[in-house]
This record gives structure tokens, C-alpha cells and sequence, in this order.
């Protein structure tokens, strides 16, 4: 399950950069504005939690690799 969810947000953020640099690859800048407090907040705790994820599964990832008898 849990490399399910890694792929699975490994694309979706791959997909959000990918949208913002053909914006700016377009029109030559891509301009975000959230005035919203508590949105932006949740969306940079969202983001926050996913490279926390991410830093998790690559550290058990590495020690059960390193486990592993060649």
C-alpha cells in the first residue's frame, strides 16, 4: 500500500510542476496568488507531509535494501 500512495503522489506533484512550467514555458512567467490564510496553509502542510512521506519511505527503503544479502 504504501508504494501505491508513493507513485501515486510522486505523479500528481510531478504533474503540478509540470503545469506550472508549460505556463512558463507559454507565457514566460506563471504568477500564484492565495490571500486565503487558512488554504495556503493547508496546501503548504499538504506539501510538507508529502516530502515528509517521501523522506520516510526512502530511508525504509534504503535500510531494507541494505538488509537484503546481495
Amino acid at each position: 500500500m504504501m508504494n501505491i500512495c508513493a507513485n501515486a503522489l510522486l505523479i500528481a506533484v510531478s504533474s503540478a510542476l509540470l503545469w506550472r512550467f508549460s505556463n512558463i514555458w507559454r507565457y514566460g512567467q506563471h504568477i500564484i496568488e492565495e490571500p486565503n490564510l487558512l488554504i495556503r496553509s493547508l496546501e503548504t502542510g499538504m506539501i510538507i507531509g508529502i516530502l515528509a512521506f517521501g523522506a520516510v519511505k526512502l530511508m525504509r527503503d534504503a535500510r531494507a535494501n541494505k538488509a537484503k544479502p546481495s
